[in-house]
Order: structure tokens, then sequence, then C-alpha cells
């Protein structure tokens, strides 16, 4: 076997393979990748959706790399196929990635036919030139449906199917449409401006799909659950009840119109029943299990990343919430006054290789914040992480996964759906059942090793733990042992033979299926804007955005105040970095801001308040003694607000946790909402304005005499003397100020 080599580890970059369609957009200029040859890419140029046969550039692993990492280039996947292109024309913006192959070369087939009649119709040149007529359409497909055909079977390399069965009818050799139907293309096609889109298919929309009366749909509803019961009833047996009750309506309503169905429409209607529900009614439930649920190996992933598992587990040991050097000079009374908890681990386990491509850890259960930091530690290449807590192997198994397995608790509901769509992840629940989810449950039977190298075990049961006191026992703070978990991964777990992968190791296996490179990651405008803490929309003000007593303008928010006006803009925070946040471009506005191209939808503003870059969200909320004192309330009730969890116990780096992906924080969106308001009722209360009465005093200074009610005042007519004083003061504070108007009565 192939010994670890550390060295040849580390400083490891990242390659990538793309597909064959995908398109890589560089500095405005379209291409796609035409093949790869060790660590070059050969792009072809693509110029007004024609691909050039002769214009090629080639580039390294390592130039895209630095593309991506400056915003010059791209990426989308799946942007060509061949049958696109022959659609795709130019102004033309129809949306066709969604249509399988088929319905696209039906597509190209219409728009073919459509196009040579219009060419022939316009032909100054030629003898016959066809109106758009029934007779002159039936000569045009007469004449052109060989010569169609030849060039469907030279475009594609198969021939069109042939025409439907009609009774009464010859079939054609050869799929070609009627008169009728070709006049129809014509029409929806310049109707619609001459775009591609108008030849799609609209079969769904056929048919009146509610001919029945409801009365023998309430009938047939009726008896066709009865088919998912224990009496077992046959198909025959239900259309025979159907047509006794239909019987039983037509004799006692007497109608001239006699209630009727065919035996298709209840047929139909009953292979409509979800198998499983069908044989739980019919056999029992204990039978659907056995039939339904998978046995045997489940899933196999044969790609890296193509399925990732995630989930939560309560480490069985209690560890103590201090720093190592302040534990070691603590006396004996001091240690016994300090915390013990028992931490949350959040791990996802790629399936092909069984690396682990992501990890969180957390003082308190499990949430929609951990959910999202163990996501973002998946695309993020954690082998700094891994040194800085004494590893020897990297730790860069990362990317973005295809499909993310998890169960449907709240940690991964919501917030995390949202960021894994957004990175292009698909979210997978497959039921509460751990064996669905059998890489990452082994995996944390083999993470229980762990806890036993320490005192303050917690036992499976009271049985085992007999009279052992866990929390008194428990030797090991929270950073020394989230650092030994982090080297058991990456030092022990990655480096041993599993069986799973027939005695070869994870790490080998990883370095096996990536050999060849994966796709590339999501750009940082993409993690910013599937992993920020989201806020209210708001309006742009001539200030910019005020967010937590804090101000955000740029240039280019000034610009998009003068489209947007007194619309609400979407905007978002990134916890670990509050010198910026985010701004959100309508859809509809998208290429009308100045200066901000098209296709960028999200904008950064730094902030005007003079914050430091990578001052966290935390640092600003704990700075705020109203929020400091909730905290402390919601902490005495038992609902606990972690708001700086990693920062306070982990002694390793901000810095290298932000690289890895893992927050510093526990503060979730609705946490957030709460908090803000807090800070919003503060800054009112200190910064709101206190109207002053205006009244001279004694000795004709301004402000001794504040608030009288008015009710209080006699109702009486007005002093002039009053009036005068006013005006005295009035006069005072404009020559104060130099801006009096004598004119103004305000």
């Amino acid at each position: 076997m192939k010994q670890f080599d550390p060295a040849s580890a580390r400083g490891r970059e990242p390659s990538y393979t793309f597909g064959r369609h995908d398109r890589l957009q560089i500095d405005g200029e379209s291409f796609r990748v035409e093949r790869k040859v060790k660590d070059t890419h050969i792009l072809q140029r693509v110029i007004d959706g024609v691909f050039a046969e002769d214009s090629y550039v080639s580039k390294t692993d390592a130039e895209i790399r630095s593309l991506l990492k400056t915003r010059r280039a791209r990426h989308q996947e799946n942007y060509y196929t061949k049958t696109i292109q022959i659609l795709r024309a130019q102004q033309d913006d129809t949306d066709l990635n969604y249509l399988r192959e088929d319905q696209l070369r039906t597509l190209a087939w219409k728009k073919e036919w459509v196009v040579r009649f219009l060419v022939a119709m316009n032909d100054l040149q030629a003898e016959w030139r066809p109106k758009r007529k029934p007779a002159d359409f039936e000569r045009f497909i007469a004449e052109n449906a060989e010569a169609i055909d030849r060039w469907y079977l030279k475009k594609f390399g198969e021939r069109r199917r042939p025409g439907r069965r009609l009774a009464g009818r010859v079939r054609k050799s050869s799929d070609h449409p009627g008169p009728t139907a070709l006049r129809d293309w014509i029409r929806a096609y310049i109707r619609k401006g001459c775009k591609v889109g108008a030849l799609k298919s609209l079969y769904k929309n056929c048919g009146n799909r509610n001919q029945l009366d409801p009365r023998v749909v309430s009938v047939i509803e009726k008896e066709v659950k009865l088919h998912a019961s224990t009496l077992r009833p046959k198909i025959a047996d239900i259309v025979q009840n159907v047509e006794v009750k239909l019987d039983d309506l037509n004799k006692s309503s007497g109608g001239a119109t006699p209630l009727m169905v065919s035996h298709n429409a209840i047929r139909r209607r009953i292979h409509k029943i979800d198998p499983l529900i069908r044989d739980a009614g019919r056999l029992g439930p204990e039978y659907a299990l056995r039939k339904y649920t998978p046995v045997g190996r489940g899933i196999e992933a044969l790609v890296a990343l193509a399925r990732v598992e995630v989930d939560s587990w309560t480490v069985d040991l209690h560890t103590l919430v201090a720093r190592s050097a302040v534990w070691k000079s603590m006396t004996p009374e001091e240690r016994k006054k300090v915390p013990r908890i028992r931490l949350t681990l959040t791990v996802a386990i790629d399936c092909a290789s069984r690396c682990i491509v992501g990890f969180n850890s957390s003082h308190c259960a499990p949430s929609t914040a951990t959910g999202r930091s163990t996501l973002k530690t998946i695309l993020h290449d954690k082998t700094e992480l891994a040194q800085a807590c004494g590893a020897k192997a990297a730790w860069h198994m990362c990317g973005r996964a295809v499909d993310v397995a998890t169960h449907g608790g709240a940690e991964f509901a919501d917030d995390f759906q949202d960021a894994a769509g957004l990175v292009g992840m698909n979210h997978l629940t497959p039921d509460a059942d751990p064996r669905k989810r059998g890489t990452i449950e082994k995996f944390f039977v083999t993470l229980e090793r762990v806890c036993r190298y320490f005192a303050g075990r917690t036992f499976s049961n009271v049985v085992e733990k007999g009279e052992y006191n866990s929390e008194e026992a428990a030797a090991v703070t929270v950073g020394e042992f989230f650092e030994f978990v982090v080297r058991f991964i990456v030092d022990s777990y990655h480096l041993r033979p599993h069986r799973g992968l027939g005695g070869r190791t994870p790490y080998h296996k990883w370095m096996e299926l990536t050999e060849h490179g994966d796709p590339p990651r999501p750009s940082a405008e993409q993690m910013a804007y599937a992993f920020m803490i989201k806020r209210k929309p708001r309006v742009i003000s001539s200030m910019g955005f005020e967010l937590l007593g804090n101000a955000y303008n740029s240039e280019e928010l000034v610009w998009l105040r003068t489209v947007a006006g007194q619309r609400k803009i979407e905007v978002g925070i990134e916890p670990e970095d509050m010198s910026v946040m985010y701004a959100i471009v309508p859809e509809d506005l998208d290429g009308r801001v100045k200066g901000v191209e098209v296709g960028r939808r999200l904008l950064i503003i730094p902030t005007q308040s003079g914050i430091k870059k990578d001052t966290t969200l935390a640092h600003i909320l704990l700075s705020n003694a109203d929020v400091r004192d909730f905290v402390k309330r919601e902490a005495a009730e038992g609902r606990e607000i972690r708001i700086d969890s990693h920062r306070e116990f982990l002694r390793i780096s901000e810095a290298l946790h932000r690289r890895a992906g893992m927050q510093s924080h526990e503060v979730t969106q609705a946490t957030l909402d709460t908090l803000e308001k807090i800070m919003e009722r503060g800054g009112r209360a200190a910064l709101g304005a206190v109207n002053h009465a205006i009244e001279q005093s004694e000795d004709d200074d301004i402000g001794r005499v504040i608030g009288k009610t008015r009710r209080t005042q006699p109702r009486s007519g007005p002093d002039p003397s009053a009036d005068d004083a006013t005006e005295r003061v009035r006069r005072r504070i404009s020559r104060s100020m130099n801006t009096y108007d004598g004119d103004d009565d305000e």
C-alpha cells in the first residue's frame, strides 16, 4: 500500500473538471471547455451563441482558480447542448434549460418548418412564393417534407418518428405537420416576436379535467378508498359498487339525464392510490414496511461528494468551560465552580470516500445556526485549522456536494434548506429512520472511542454508569477536547483502513476519486448570499442603510437608490465581518444600476462607522448594555441565548475558524430580530427629540421652564406680552444661527 506523506498533501491546490456543456465566462467572453490535458483546460470561444471553430485558448487550473477568486470568471453548468445551440438565436432569451432532449429536438424541428416557410414566402427570385392559405400550406408541406426529414437525420443522427396512428388514415412514414398546424405555428412565432418559446407544446393544457358530475365524483372517491382496506376488494368489485350507487341516485332523483361514468375512469382513480398506502391498508403496516424499507448496502455513492450525510451527536463526555491555562492555575475549590457541559458535534461525511468534509462544535442544542455552519465548512479547506490543532495530515476534503441527506429536525429546516439551495446542493430528508443515513451513524459509533480517553464519561445508561459521578470527574477543557477530536479525524480516522472501502483508507480513496479534479466551488457572491443572515427589507436613505447603530453606504448603493426610489431592498450581514453588509439588487433592476454589471445581484456595502475588518456580530451585540442585560435575564429563566460561544473557550485563532467556515456565534436570524429591536428601543430613548417649551424667564434666559400642559393654561385670550417674549426669543436664536427670516411665522 502506498505510504502517506504529509508533506505532499500540504498546500495541495484544488483542480477543476468542467462538463462538456458548461459555459465559462472570462472578462465578458464566453467559452466552452473542449477538453482537459493534465492540469490545462482547452477552451473554445463562443461568439454570439455560435462556437468558433478555429478559436481556442488554454487556461491552467491555477489561472482559472485566480480568475474565479478575483471574480473575473463565472461558471454555469449545462449551459450548452447541441440542440439548444440550434435553437438559441440573438435577442432570444427563451429559457430552454428545463426541457428534455426530445422536447428540444421537437422545438428545433418546428422552428425549421416555420423558418423555411417564411423564407420561401419572401423569396423574390423563386418561381412560386407560398402565401398563408390552406392550399399553399399543403403544397409547401408536400414539397419540403423529405428535405426536412433529411435535415433532421443529419443534425441529430436519427430520423423523426413516424406519424401518429389515426383510424381510417394511412400512417405517415415520417412525421410532418398538417396545413392547420403549420399555420398556427407561424402565427404564434410571429406574434411572440420570432422567439422559439412560441413553439413549445401546450398539450398539458388540453382537455377538461372536471367533466364528471360532483355527485359522481363523491361516490367514486368513497368507494375507491375501500380498495385500500382489510376487506381487500378487487377492482371489479369497486366498479360494480359504483354502478350500484349511481343507479340508486338516478332512481331517487328522477332526472332526465342519468348519472354515469366509464369503467376506465374508476380504474384510473384506483391506480392513483400510492402503493405503500394500498399495501398497508390491504396487508397491514408491517407488510408494507418490510416491502418498502431498503435493505442491504443501501445507496452507494461512486463519486466524491455525490452524497453527503449530516447529523448531530451529543458527546458522551462532560467538558470544562474554561481555558486550559486558566484551569491549571486554579485551586481545587475554584475548579469545583467551573461549569461542566456536553458539547454537540455536527458532522458531514462523504459517503463515497468516508471522509469527514464538514464539522462544527457547539455548546448548546443543535439549531439552524449550527447546521448552516456545518454546511459552510463543507465548502472550505480545513487544513490550516487541522495544523493549528496539532494534526500532521491535511484536511483539504471540501467541495460542493450534490445531495445533502439529513433528518427532518429543526436544525436542518428553513435557513439550512435555503442555504443549501443557494450553493447548488440538493437537500434530502429520507425520514426519521437512522438506517437511511447509516454512514454518518456508523461514524458516530467510531467517534465514541474518543470519549474513552477522558474522565467524565456519561455512559449510555444509569446501569452502566453506576455510582460514577461524571461531572465531578471531568478533567478536560472544551478547547482541549476540540483539538483532540480534530486530530482524531485527520490523523487517525482518515488514515486507518476502512472495511467499507475494501481495506483502503478514506484519505487515499478521496485522492483517487478527485484525481481528475472536482467542480468549482461556489463564488464568493454565492457564499455570501447563501450564508448571510438576512435582515428585514428597508428603503435606501440619503445616508445609505443603518443597522445596529452603524451606517453603511457606497457609490453603487447611491446609484441603486436612483432606480429603486422608495422601494424596500433586501439586505443581509456576514456575522464574522460586520465591516460590510450586503444589498440584493431586485431582479427587475438587474442591469439598470450604474457601475454594476449585468448578472451581479449582490452589492457589498462598506461601513461608514469606522468598524474594523473582521469585527464580529457578537462583538457589536455584546458591546450594548441592553443586549447584555437581556441575555442575562433569558439565561436566568432557562432560555439561554448563545452569542459568543466559541471565542471565549477555544484557543484556536478566530481567523482559522473563519477560513474553515466555522462560526464564532450561535445567533440565528430569529434571535437577531429580537436583539435588534432591543438596540433600536435603547437608541430611540437615548437620541429621541425632547420638545422644550419656549417661555420668557425672569432674567431673559432660554430654557428655564419646560413642558407646561396646555390643559392647565387659562382659557382667556392671547397675552400680548407672551407674544413679544416669544418674538424676542426667536430673534435671539436666529441671530446666533444667522438664519432668521422675518416673514416666517412658524
